[in-house]
């Protein structure tokens, strides 16, 4: 009796400490967030992986991409079960000025991961290390490593591996800053591809941070932009400005429209003040520029046009005497052209620039600093130097954009408005650019 009644008490007693040791395990499980552990970084984005699938679908078959059948929902899907992904939650991305990225992977099944390495270590030259006691793989040849854990597994590329390992495995139940920035960001809360990013380079440009997020059509990459800067902007975007007529085949592009003019002396002033760092090194009278310019600034850079020039070449006559030939040859001239309005004529200005050597002047033409010779005129309301034979033509515009050419990338920036200290715009990149720079790797 007395031992039926002990083993009751010993059952009773186990079970007590179960049920109180049980909520314990239950809270140590749940308190873990994938959040609280990523790095802090320049640049930090969410990638909700197979929402943004579907949404390009029509832009993989529009540029009848070749892989497409390897870049649908159902497929990644399929992978993302057999290796334990769990692609039902967000994807992390983070980067940083100095050059390093990486990826934050949640995981359902860990195990199932260890397929997948053995592959990657059949097809490439993998080094592991034990950090920890955790396992770290490494490409040698890309400088790439790996390692997972229960939770999540990480990619990264860089030289900083261990400042980055250090940040991931150290406990914390607080999100950093960047990180926190990004996902209380009240803009772009539904799509599916969204980044932060704030770093000590935008900041010398007067950037203070900005916000972007994916968005796209059978035939571009859209990213829309919100660029909040450090301090007010005291100019709004001018729908009546002037531009010039820009070639189908320029690489490079600025075409800006601002109110300047409006501007009062103060603020004049704190313009050319900001504006100042940027061109201290050559010495540009930026005071004098801000004086003088309406708010229009067109640029372009690109294509060549051909022209036939006289030169003369020495011969030898059939006596074996030197004797100067004259001869026709046809050259390729880069094409460049730069307008900028001015509320009275440039003269004065285009003169002090001239004393200052930041432009010399050959025969009838101008070079700025190291750049090809330029023809000049100068209008009552604006100047322009050009490369091309004739003098471009100025004509009304709306829009202010820009096009810059980044590693066989067209990058087209637009801006739509601006308020306070905030820009909204955003940058297209045609989808066509994107994947023949990615079938040249």
């Amino acid at each position: 009796m007395y031992k039926k009644i002990s083993i009751i008490i010993i059952l009773a007693i186990l079970l007590g400490l179960l049920l109180y040791i049980k909520p314990f395990k239950e809270k140590e499980t749940e308190s873990f967030k994938i959040e609280y552990i990523l790095p802090e970084a320049d640049l930090v984005g969410r990638i909700r992986v197979l929402d943004l699938l579907k949404e390009t679908t029509d832009l993989l078959i529009f540029n009848n991409v070749k892989v497409r059948q390897f870049l649908t929902y159902e497929f990644i899907l399929s992978i993302a079960k057999m290796y334990g992904i769990d692609l039902q939650s967000p994807v992390y991305i983070f980067a940083n000025d100095r050059g390093d990225y990486g990826l934050v992977i949640p995981l359902l099944n860990s195990d199932k991961l260890n397929s997948a390495i053995e592959r990657v270590q059949i097809d490439f030259e993998v080094s592991d290390s034990l950090i920890n006691n955790q396992k770290v793989y490494r490409l040698d040849d890309e400088n790439i490593f790996f390692y997972k854990r229960k939770k999540y597994a990480v990619i990264y590329k860089g030289d900083y591996f261990s400042e980055i390992y250090k940040t991931l495995s150290r406990k914390s139940t607080k999100t950093k800053e960047s990180w926190k920035m990004l996902f209380s960001n009240p803009y772009f809360k539904n799509e599916h591809l969204v980044m932060f990013t704030k770093s000590k380079i935008l900041n010398d440009l007067g950037v203070n941070h900005i916000y972007l997020a994916q968005d796209s059509d059978s035939t571009e990459f859209y990213l829309k932009s919100r660029i909040v800067m450090n301090d007010s902007i005291p100019f709004l975007m001018n729908q009546n400005g002037k531009t010039i007529n820009f070639s189908d085949y320029s690489k490079r592009m600025v075409d800006l429209h601002l109110n300047f003019q409006q501007l009062n002396t103060h603020t004049k002033k704190m313009v050319a003040s900001k504006f100042k760092n940027l061109s201290k090194k050559i010495s540009f009278p930026i005071e004098g520029f801000v004086e003088l310019w309406a708010g229009d600034l067109c640029f372009e850079e690109g294509g060549f046009y051909k022209i036939t020039e006289k030169y003369i070449e020495t011969e030898l006559d059939e006596n074996f005497e030197t004797q100067e030939v004259e001869k026709v040859r046809e050259r390729l001239i880069p094409r460049y052209k730069l307008m900028v309005s001015t509320i009275k004529p440039a003269n004065a200005f285009i003169n002090s620039l001239i004393s200052k050597g930041i432009i010399t002047r050959e025969d009838e033409q101008y070079r700025f600093l190291f750049s090809p010779l330029f023809d000049m005129k100068i209008y009552n309301n604006a100047f322009i130097f050009y490369t091309s034979e004739k003098i471009p033509r100025i004509v009304p515009s709306k829009q202010n954009k820009l096009r810059w050419e980044y590693k066989s990338i067209e990058l087209n920036f637009d801006i739509d408005t601006t308020i306070n200290n905030t820009i909204f715009g955003g940058v297209r990149i045609p989808s066509n650019t994107i994947f023949e720079s990615i079938e040249a790797l």
